[in-house]
């Protein structure tokens, strides 16, 4: 199960986003999506970072502050696994609409920086949403 969660997980070293940030990022992904369930148990950090090709040390951070939000527990010697009860991971209203907003006006500078205007990037984004990804 979690490997083909796994083989989707990507890096993207050019996204001003830390590679341990981007691994946090999915992992909260896949639990809030039900993808991850409680008890599962993610790969080894050596695998993980053997799979996305990345330092084990990343990874190891990673884990790490998934444990300190209450994501994933770590047992010495058996491996980590999603928390029984992890916390809710939806924020409130007015975070989420700041953390898009953030992210929307990242993604025009972007886009401007590659000679790309707003309505081509949202005219690209509706024909993506109605196409299959």
């Amino acid at each position: 199960m979690a490997g083909n969660v796994l083989d989707q997980w990507q890096v993207e070293y050019n996204s001003g986003i830390p590679v341990y940030r981007q691994i946090i990022n999915q992992a909260c992904a896949a639990v809030a999506a039900g993808t991850f369930k409680p008890g599962d148990q993610l790969p080894t950090i050596r695998a993980l970072s053997g799979r996305l090709n990345v330092n084990p040390n990343t990874v190891a951070k990673a884990y790490r502050e998934l444990e300190l939000k209450g994501i994933i527990v770590s047992e010495r010697g058996s491996g980590s696994f999603i928390q029984a009860q992890p916390p809710a991971l939806t924020p409130g209203a007015r975070e989420k609409k700041a953390k898009l907003k953030n992210l929307y006006h990242r993604l025009l500078a972007d886009a401007a920086n590659s000679g790309l205007t707003e309505s081509e990037l949202l005219s690209f984004i509706r024909e993506k949403n109605t196409s299959t990804l």
